[in-house]
């Protein structure tokens, strides 16, 4: 979700792009860098006979700080949750005119989104009335496969995040990663000292944090470069969003599908790889193929839910309604999904893209090869119907207030690895 680009560019490049299409109808769109399919941005301003012009900002933080500023005047905006949550008691969004999204419906989305909003419900009452889900899914630890012994330490641990904090209970030599997101390393460090992370803790476990953190010694903290550097064996575990790991995890499946192909056309490929994902191994003719990492998700993970925003001060809220109502439509919902990798809200378009598991393999291609692995993923990381009371893994983050947030951060900064 986060990705590496030159904010100086980026802000010089929107600025020219904002006063070019004065007067216009233009819709302003504040995003995650790589969190929609830009396809479907030049469809809607065909179809609509409109410009989108779309800024980028890499954390919540950043889209309350544009948004709270004034300095431009965003219409649509895609925060989490408990960003949501914040900018609502805030006063910096308006409330959904649901009558105008033709192609929303409420009882189509997964049972994990419903179980999500009924949380941020219970922190914000009625807060369900001011987004509409984007996309969503969980936090997870992504690791090597070929490191001996590091997925016994991190899935059979009787702390489920004690791979991520206790080096005594990883092989040796292993390559140790932290997400560079202060809050998200902050729910991960309390679930690992059994500390309550939805209230505002005294200083003595705050203490406990710091301490834990400064003493973990980790070999690196990053954002979306982490995976590339697990997958290219460097870097041997690290935390991070699941739907960063799942791109990358389907395209080694489908390279690895393909290379083994070309190597022998007699290989069977759906079985393959389904072996790879349920077993990261396939073997044949004597000769084994391996994707080489994995992610394992603990039952008490961070859940997110990115939603679509209308800000306060939106200029273009009719454009925005019908910018929201066509990020819902299936196929725009498909294709958006398809192309980011995090979970959809639809039940309909998931059961769509989990059943490419099932694509004929009539003609080779690492791309088909890439739409079964991808249905595969889906079914086994965004698993439909998780056995608790919110049908979804762990739980959002707290909406903590400002002097708080800032407590986190120094915690984290003065422990810096």
């Amino acid at each position: 979700m986060l990705k590496k680009l030159s904010n100086l560019f980026l802000i010089i490049c929107f600025l020219i792009l904002v006063t070019s299409c004065k007067g216009k109808n233009t819709l302003l769109f504040l995003n995650w860098g790589e969190y929609i399919d830009e396809d479907l941005i030049t469809e809607f301003e065909n179809e609509y006979n409109c410009t989108v012009v779309m800024d980028l900002a890499d954390s919540n933080e950043a889209f309350y700080s544009k948004v709270s500023s004034g300095t431009t005047v965003y219409d649509v905006v895609s925060p989490s949750d408990y960003m949501v949550i914040k900018m609502r008691r805030n006063d910096l969004l308006s409330k959904i005119d649901f009558s105008k999204l033709t192609n929303y419906n409420k009882d189509n989305l997964q049972v994990g989104v419903k179980g999500i909003i009924s949380k941020m419900n219970e922190k914000e009452q009625n807060i369900d009335n001011y987004f509409v889900p984007y996309l969503w899914g969980t936090w997870g630890i992504m690791y090597s496969t070929k490191k001996e012994g590091l997925r016994e330490a991190v899935i059979n641990n009787k702390n489920e995040w004690a791979s991520l904090f206790d080096r005594s209970s990883l092989p040796d030599n292993t390559k140790l990663a932290m997400y560079d997101s202060n809050q998200h390393a902050y729910y991960a460090a309390c679930k690992y000292l059994g500390l309550d992370n939805n209230v505002e803790l005294e200083k003595e476990d705050l203490d406990k944090i710091y301490n834990l953190i400064k003493n973990v010694n980790y070999n690196a903290r990053g954002t979306d470069d982490l995976k590339k550097k697990i997958a290219a064996e460097n870097l041997d575990i690290g935390f991070m969003w699941t739907g960063d790991f799942l791109y990358y995890y389907c395209e080694r499946i489908a390279e690895v599908a393909y290379n083994a192909y070309k190597e022998n056309s007699n290989i069977n490929l759906a079985e393959m790889i389904k072996s790879l994902v349920d077993n990261d191994t396939y073997t044949f003719n004597n000769k084994t193929y391996q994707i080489g990492f994995d992610m394992f998700i603990p039952d008490d993970t961070i859940a997110f839910c990115d939603n679509l925003v209308i800000t306060k001060k939106a200029a273009h809220k009719d454009l925005a309604h019908k910018f929201i109502d066509y990020m819902c439509q299936a196929k725009s919902a498909y294709k958006n999904a398809y192309y980011v990798v995090y979970n959809t809200p639809f039940t309909n378009v998931y059961d769509e893209i989990v059943a490419l598991n099932n694509s004929s393999i009539d003609e080779i291609d690492q791309d088909l090869l890439y739409d079964i692995a991808i249905g595969y993923g889906y079914n086994k990381y965004y698993p439909k119907n998780v056995d608790n009371a919110n049908g979804y893994k762990g739980d959002i983050l707290a909406p903590f207030d400002r002097k708080y947030i800032n407590k986190i951060n120094a915690i984290f900064n003065n422990a810096r690895f």
